[in-house]
């Protein structure tokens, strides 16, 4: 039997509370970017040198989420979640503690394995503590911690880093994830899902329909990181635009991927499977839109927003089928689609970026709508079961 939580003690308070735990893990992942500059001079080291403690992070998130995950389901999911983010309490604090950046580096790869427990552990609490018939409403809020993070999370530390300096930064994000334990604390507690046993890491691969979700889960995501990480710099050349007006685009990514929360009630009331191609195939259209679109400052930011819109559907949905192909084992499942998630990541922006250079963003744009079609039509299969 699956966990459960009285519904009188849900879900506005766990909903708050795992938006905000994403929202700080989100913040974790993206801090170091800005202030790369400011925290180098900090620790008398390179950007480069810096930036390794983000490829921990990373690499730390991957492994933790493919070994350490699938002990999520006996763990229980709000005791996981608890214990990623208190991983990632003790990592913040420990960043900003920093007296060189081989500790920095360290502390962020603390973070990643709190991660890589905390982010499937939340996503499938998050479909346990929603009322019937609202599994996707309720996850959609959840997940616009992600929102959170790059409308207001970045822009605070940002802000926090400039008047305090970037270990306050770091400090901040620590708040907002003890914030998060203290709310996910509140709930009332229930024994563990049993699952027979401790499922393998690769388990999850010989349960129905799980590995066709997990190649659409790579695909989406390697287009994705392929895309997002050189749109910036092709927007910032193609318009000229300075550092600040080319995180317009950042910022109304996030705008849309917040304000599609609003219709997941729409996934609830038509069914996950009947949308879910439709995510996908509106993705592939806006990376191929993204080349004629991409000339002018207001265009490419109402793409943006759409981007992040239909982003938000398609990651939504993705998690609920994942959640019902093995409810009582959704930690591992979810905990394998991490995994999946940051190695596409890897292989996305690796196989991206000598396509970039060589050829431009046109043919990088027209590869991921091509990625995207493969996966539509996955996503077709998929909903056909």
């Amino acid at each position: 039997m699956s966990e459960r939580y009285p519904s009188h003690s849900t879900p506005f308070v766990a909903v708050l509370a795992l938006a905000l735990g994403i929202a700080a893990i989100g913040s974790n992942s993206l801090l170091l970017s800005p202030l790369l500059p400011q925290v180098a001079t900090s620790l008398g080291t390179t950007p480069l040198r810096v930036s390794w403690a983000s490829a921990a992070y990373g690499g730390a998130t991957a492994l933790s989420a493919f070994f350490l995950a699938p002990r999520i389901d006996g763990l229980g999911l709000r005791r996981a979640v608890m214990l990623g983010l208190a991983a990632l309490i003790a990592a913040t604090a420990g960043a900003a503690l920093s007296p060189h950046w081989l500790w920095l580096v360290a502390a962020q790869a603390l973070a990643g394995l709190g991660a890589g427990i905390a982010l499937p552990a939340t996503y499938a609490l998050a479909s346990v503590v929603a009322l019937p018939g609202q599994e996707a409403k309720t996850v959609g809020r959840v997940l616009s911690g992600w929102a959170v993070s790059l409308v207001a999370g970045i822009p605070i530390a940002a802000f926090i880093a400039d008047r305090l300096g970037w270990r306050a930064a770091f400090v901040a994000v620590a708040l907002a994830a003890a914030l998060a334990v203290a709310g996910i604390a509140s709930l009332s507690s229930r024994p563990p899902a049993t699952s027979a046993g401790r499922p393998g890491v690769l388990a999850p691969l010989r349960y129905a329909g799980v590995p066709r979700l997990l190649l659409i889960c790579f695909g989406f995501m390697a287009a994705f990181y392929g895309v997002y990480a050189f749109l910036g710099d092709h927007v910032a050349g193609q318009l000229g635009l300075s550092t600040a007006q080319t995180g317009l685009l950042v910022l109304s990514y996030g705008v849309g991927f917040g304000l599609a929360s609003l219709g997941d009630g729409l996934v609830d009331r038509f069914g996950p499977r009947r949308i879910f191609p439709l995510a996908m195939l509106s993705v592939a259209l806006l990376y191929t839109a993204m080349l004629p679109g991409a000339r002018h400052i207001a265009i490419i930011a109402a793409l943006g927003g759409l981007w992040g819109f239909c982003n938000h559907f398609a990651l939504n949905i993705l998690v609920l089928l994942l959640v019902q192909a093995r409810p009582d084992e959704r930690g591992a499942v979810l905990g394998l689609n991490s995994a999946v998630t940051y190695l596409a990541s890897l292989i996305g922006v690796a196989v991206a970026g000598p396509v970039y250079d060589q050829a431009g963003f046109g043919p990088l744009a027209l590869g991921a709508g091509a990625v995207m079609l493969g996966v539509t039509a996955l996503a077709f299969s998929a909903s056909a079961r």
